[in-house]
């Protein structure tokens, strides 16, 4: 065992890594956070700052939010992709609970929600590994150099609502990317435009819509019921008595077994209603659903 950990203390080695051009995005929130104070109550409210970084040109965008729940973190995404003006290859997150349900060095389990952004725009999600920073150097140097160069401004104002904060970062930001390298050649800005721009995927044409994940079990009417809208939706009657997957969004809603797609509706906000295709029902519901004295006569 001696010599093994001397050979081992002796093997330690690292290198610098290559990054390419628009193939990975760096993402985190910072430890330290700013705050507004609100001119109703006087209380100061401590915001959340994300940052984001391109490893190719060290571009960087930073935005403050309410909180690092998924929506404000799918939120931080949408503003920092338009700020880019296009999508990379990969996201590379720290092992947030909004990003990341399950940590693992081998196998990280990615929320369904950030999974679903990111299928959305084309990339994929690709987690650093727990207790690595190394993983994510550069994103964390950044992290650094916010504190220096934007906190460091900030304390010198006070601000009442996050909407200014966000713009006094805003204008901090463009002083930052502006600024040249120390050792010469260009800023994080002429980098980006003339090395990593071009490389980019282009944007999606639509927004992204958060979905709700929720389970339910299939009646013995063949339809599943949603407690939010309290109402029914039908799937297909052979699921009767099946656990299955629910996905919605504020206009859709889709029911999955075994990650395959059974039904899709429509959002119905009609209390007590049932939304009923006519295909889900069996043979003899369908019969009596033709019932009407046109067919008796």
């Amino acid at each position: 065992a001696l010599h093994y950990r001397n050979w081992k203390n002796r093997s330690r080695h690292s290198g610098k890594l290559i990054h390419k051009a628009g193939e990975k995005l760096f993402i985190d929130f910072c430890g330290k956070k700013p705050w507004y104070v609100d001119k109703s109550t006087g209380e100061q409210i401590e915001v959340e700052v994300f940052v984001a970084v391109l490893p190719c040109s060290q571009y960087a965008f930073v935005t403050a939010v309410a909180s690092q729940k998924r929506e404000d973190l799918i939120s931080c995404m949408e503003s920092c992709l338009k700020w880019i003006g296009g999508v990379p290859q990969a996201i590379v997150s720290d092992n947030l609970k909004s990003a990341v349900s399950k940590g693992s060095k081998y196998a990280p389990v990615i929320n369904k929600t950030f999974a679903g952004f990111a299928l959305h725009h084309g990339c994929v999600v690709d987690p650093a590994r727990p207790h690595h920073p190394q993983d994510k150097a550069l994103v964390e140097r950044s992290v650094e150099l916010v504190y220096q160069r934007i906190y460091y401004h900030l304390r010198k104002h006070t601000y009442f609502s996050l909407k200014d904060l966000n713009h006094a970062i805003a204008e901090l930001l463009e002083e930052y990317n502006d600024y040249l390298f120390s050792h010469g050649g260009g800023s994080r800005r002429s980098y980006f435009i003339d090395l990593e721009r071009q490389y980019l995927q282009e944007l999606p044409s639509g927004s992204y819509s958060i979905r709700q994940y929720r389970r339910a079990k299939v009646q013995k009417t063949a339809h599943i019921y949603m407690s939010e809208d309290r109402n029914y939706y039908s799937v297909p009657y052979r699921f009767t008595g099946m656990r299955v997957e629910v996905q919605y969004n504020q206009d859709k809603l889709e029911v999955f077994y075994n990650h395959d797609r059974i039904a899709s509706h429509e959002r119905n906000y009609k209390a007590g209603n049932y939304t009923t295709i006519a295909d889900h029902m069996p043979s003899s519901h369908q019969a009596y659903g033709q019932w009407n004295p046109e067919y008796f006569q």
